[in-house]
């Protein structure tokens, strides 16, 4: 039910920032909305039902090629943009929120982000050109950003002929915007810390990660460059808000330890937590 929830959010996120924002300041889309909006300007097709076409046809591509399961879950997507989209665009409550196109720019590139953000970590897809980047990454291990944003400026282009110089800038920032936010969405929770330490006093650094920080240690063999002597370097995989706590405790068993502090998107497998460890016992 969560899941649910959560494609329902982002659904209703994206269609607000498309409709109340974006499309409402005359800014170039990309993605099925951009190719609906070219095919309502050249042959006045409505852009929630070219939107809506679209997203059947690559929802039975994401069923034929990304399995049933995913397939559900983007079948609400599928059919409950469209509507979203056109009900918003129906309520004139949403007409000329925010004039500023630069401000709708920022503001609807943010909302777009986290809302198809939302969607796929919950394990579905917007319905839209989203299924393809899934179909790639899975396939050909393509990031989902790049094919995004090789579509969506694609698609831009495909408008360039009747928005002003200043629309398309305003289209492609929306993009970027987009695609930045989207990737951090997608990675939020999964953010760590990796924090590496070489010291004489390694075993008494290694008990109190494990005891007093509640953090999983591996130990790594070494040598010392200058002597050549063997060592054990300490290895630990950490949430951000305890790595002052860790360099303080470090800092009191061995002022002189080299300790290294480097980000990692995700990490996961059995061990990586006390916790784990302990329900396996």
């Amino acid at each position: 039910m969560k899941k649910i929830i959560q494609i329902i959010i982002g659904n209703a996120l994206v269609a607000f920032a498309l409709s109340a924002l974006i499309l409402e300041n005359s800014i170039i889309a990309g993605g099925a909305s951009g190719i609906g909006s070219a095919l309502h300007h050249y042959w006045g097709l409505s852009v929630s039902l070219v939107v809506g076409m679209i997203n059947i046809t690559l929802f039975i591509i994401g069923f034929l090629f990304l399995g049933k399961e995913f397939a559900m879950k983007t079948l609400l997507s599928t059919f409950l943009f469209p509507v979203l989209f056109d009900m918003m665009n129906q309520l004139s409550c949403l007409r000329h929120l925010i004039s500023d196109s630069f401000f709708a720019c920022i503001l609807g590139g943010i909302m777009i982000g986290y809302g198809v953000g939302l969607v796929i970590k919950a394990g579905g897809s917007t319905g839209g050109f989203d299924i393809i980047g899934l179909l790639l990454e899975k396939h050909f291990h393509v990031p989902v950003s790049i094919t995004m944003n090789v579509i969506d400026l694609s698609v831009l282009l495909l408008q360039c002929f009747f928005h002003s110089p200043q629309q398309i800038i305003y289209g492609i920032a929306t993009v970027m915007i987009t695609a930045y936010v989207m990737n951090n969405t997608l990675m939020s929770g999964k953010g760590l810390a990796q924090i590496m330490v070489m010291s004489d006093r390694y075993d008494v650094i290694q008990e109190a990660i494990l005891t007093q920080a509640n953090a999983g240690v591996t130990m790594l063999q070494g040598i010392k460059g200058y002597t050549n002597a063997n060592t054990q370097v300490v290895l630990s995989i950490i949430p951000y808000r305890k790595v002052p706590f860790i360099k303080n405790l470090i800092k009191a068993i061995d002022d002189r330890s080299f300790i290294i502090v480097s980000r990692i998107e995700e990490v996961g497998g059995n061990g990586f937590t006390r916790e784990i460890r302990e329900n396996e016992c």
